[in-house]
């Protein structure tokens, strides 16, 4: 079978490597998912590889990486070879009945009992790794096992976050900042960029070039681990709580005005031992006060301003807010 495709070339080398544990990392666009995507497509179809490839929250799974491998499939010209369950989102190729399986770390249960239809899952690809937990990596790690003819895969993928990350002190201990490729016996790591995308508009590559925010041009643009500044709370994590939302009965609100470099922020608050914060930053609205406080709404993109002076959206009800939807 001829199969038309195109890698760039900073990928290459590894697109038959069968290190036990492998790190993709880097900056925005630098082609990191289209290259894991494109080589899934092409273990499949060579008969000897099922994945399953996860994402920390199932929702997500399905408008991002599973999209990526259906457009890989598509620009390949293999859409007659395999076969897309949308509902179950189960790729199946139909030439020799390997898989590729997906799923969200957020039901462990479901995890557990992931199989294939022949053989067993050879290689695992976790997307937006640095969302994850420590024991949801070390329970995917426990999936690969069974006889295969392949040898086993861990995947990782992510854009770097701070090197506190427990991904960069279980794995990058022998990594060197002024490197871009690190190998052992058991690990390999792959860190690029916007440059070694060679398929970016020049739009895009403005975009990220212009970046003037410090730490978003060290992580985003040059794909470094990011260093602690001038922050205050760093024992936090990002989770999407959307399920239990409904599920809370009291909240406070406060405005923040930012400690350092950042954008001022309202933030939505549940206090149970821990605060279960709602946030999102929008530094380019401008709020200001005159007679009486802001109204607070969600999911809206424009404002407007009333006769006392006050800036708020022009819809919606108040104070009726949605997690990660609460704007400044």
């Amino acid at each position: 079978m001829d199969i038309d495709v195109v890698i760039n070339e900073a990928y290459l080398p590894l697109l038959q490597d069968d290190t036990r544990t492998q790190i993709f990392f880097g900056g925005s666009s630098s082609g990191k998912s289209f290259f894991l995507a494109q080589r899934t497509v092409l273990d499949v179809l060579q008969g000897e590889r099922n994945y399953l490839v996860a994402r920390n929250v199932l929702s997500t799974v399905k408008k991002s990486v599973f999209n990526e491998i259906k457009k890989a499939i598509n620009n390949m010209n293999l859409s007659s070879v395999f076969k897309v369950n949308e509902s179950n989102m189960v790729i199946t190729c139909t030439l020799n009945q390997k898989q590729i399986l997906f799923a969200g770390l957020d039901d462990p249960e479901k995890i557990k009992s992931v199989t294939p239809i022949d053989g067993v899952i050879t290689d695992v690809w976790v997307e937006e790794a640095t969302e994850t937990k420590y024991e949801a990596i070390k329970q995917l790690n426990k999936r690969l096992r069974g006889r295969s003819k392949a040898k086993k895969r861990l995947i990782l993928s992510f854009n770097p976050v701070l090197q506190s990350h427990w991904i960069y002190k279980e794995y990058f201990s022998g990594w060197q900042d002024d490197k871009q490729f690190y190998r052992d016996e058991n690990l390999i790591i792959l860190k690029t960029t916007y440059q070694d995308n060679d398929f970016l508009e020049p739009d895009d590559i403005a975009e990220l070039e212009n970046e003037t925010d410090p730490y978003f041009r060290d992580v985003y643009t040059y794909g470094k681990w990011g260093v602690l500044g001038n922050v205050i709370f760093k024992n936090w994590e990002t989770k999407d709580l959307s399920e239990i939302r409904d599920t809370l009965d009291r909240f406070n609100n406060g405005l923040d005005f930012g400690f350092a470099r950042d954008p001022s922020a309202l933030a939505h608050m549940h206090y149970d031992r821990v605060f279960t914060t709602f946030v999102r930053y929008r530094p380019t609205v401008k709020m200001h006060f005159r007679q009486r406080a802001a109204t607070v709404y969600p999911n809206r993109n424009h404002c407007e301003k009333s006769p006392q002076g006050t800036s708020f959206p022009q819809t919606g009800s108040p104070h009726s807010f949605y997690p990660y939807y609460i704007y400044c």
